[in-house]
């Protein structure tokens, strides 16, 4: 009996969790690799269970330890951004996966990280620098240069990337969600002032309810989709974690704050790929044919379609003349 290949949707629901891994050996291959290539097999190794003494066992192993590892990493280094932060009247906002850890998650486990985001009122941007600055974290030396500078501090969401001197570890400084050129502009002073103390910390989280109105936006707001299925999972945990509650609010918090459209698109996705019926889900045409051209992997059409996201989310970041200007740069300092 001829099986049909495994689609996006059957890969998602392995790697969440919902069903087994299959069982031909061609398809476990398949699924393994595109997982390898999403950068989510930390992820995976936490829901699955591979045969002892296999390749795959050893593959989701080795997973679990890097993102065992980063995990600590991120622990370790939040505790110092407290400790460089103490006394200073600033309660910097975790953002995505260091709040996913310091809040035990869904959404952390087993999830990878390089980085850690952190948001502060913009007016404390200066000394959360300076503080930062005394305990070690300097300007990226990629981003050190005066036009990059310049550019994030004239026109972007964040500082510029700051690396410790000594234990390489790179913090984003965010002052609000997405940068000020943006054709979405989210009221993050609104999120800002409903985020919450995490319990026996001065650092802070966003709701339940904005912390993935803020994925949305990042997401479908912002991001091109270099890994689609890490980004799909993330909302889908981050879902998980809703209370009923939380869910049936969710559309109305998301128009109060700005971001509706991103809101709705990651409830679309919701629909598409893991059959969660959540209200108000829509996204537009053009989205949906370039997702699903690259979750399905079809050659050329995928590439098009990744094309057509880059621009995208080039067209969702800045106007046209900025974004022309900006790559003009960048291209004089490659030749």
């Amino acid at each position: 009996m001829i099986q049909r290949a495994p689609d996006i949707k059957d890969f998602l629901r392995i790697a969440t969790g919902q069903a087994p891994l299959p069982d031909q050996p061609q398809a476990l291959a398949a699924f393994t690799l595109w997982a390898q290539q999403s950068h989510i097999l930390g992820q995976v190794a936490a829901v699955v269970d591979a045969p002892v003494g296999t390749k795959l066992a050893e593959i989701l192993e080795n997973a679990r330890l890097r993102s065992s590892y980063d995990q600590r990493m991120l622990t370790f280094e939040t505790n110092r951004i407290k400790r460089a932060l103490m006394g200073a009247d600033i309660q910097p906002i975790l953002l995505k996966g260091s709040a996913y850890v310091a809040e035990h998650l869904l959404a952390s486990i087993g999830r990878r990280v390089s980085d850690i985001d952190i948001l502060v009122p913009e007016a404390q941007l200066g000394e959360t620098e300076r503080l930062l600055g005394q305990a070690g974290w300097r300007a990226e030396e990629s981003t050190s240069g005066a036009y990059d500078q310049q550019y994030y501090r004239r026109w972007m969401h964040e500082l510029p990337p700051l690396r410790h001197v000594t234990r390489r570890t790179l913090i984003d400084v965010h002052h609000r969600l997405l940068p000020r050129t943006s054709r979405i502009r989210p009221d993050h002073l609104k999120m800002m002032a409903a985020a919450r103390q995490i319990e026996g910390s001065d650092l802070m989280v966003f709701s339940p309810t904005d912390r993935f109105i803020h994925s949305a936006i990042h997401i479908f707001g912002d991001g091109a989709f270099e890994t689609p299925a890490r980004s799909f999972i993330e909302l889908y945990y981050l879902y998980q974690d809703l209370s009923d509650d939380e869910r049936q609010g969710l559309l109305a918090r998301a128009t109060d704050v700005g971001a509706q459209k991103p809101t709705a698109e990651a409830l679309w996705m919701l629909d598409e790929y893991f059959d969660i019926k959540a209200g108000g889900a829509r996204a537009s045409l053009v989205l949906k044919s370039c997702l699903r051209s690259v979750t399905a992997g079809q050659g050329s059409g995928q590439f098009l379609a990744n094309s057509v996201l880059y621009v995208r989310s080039h067209y969702m970041r800045m106007p046209l003349p900025l974004l022309l200007g900006h790559l003009w740069k960048k291209l004089l300092r490659r030749v």
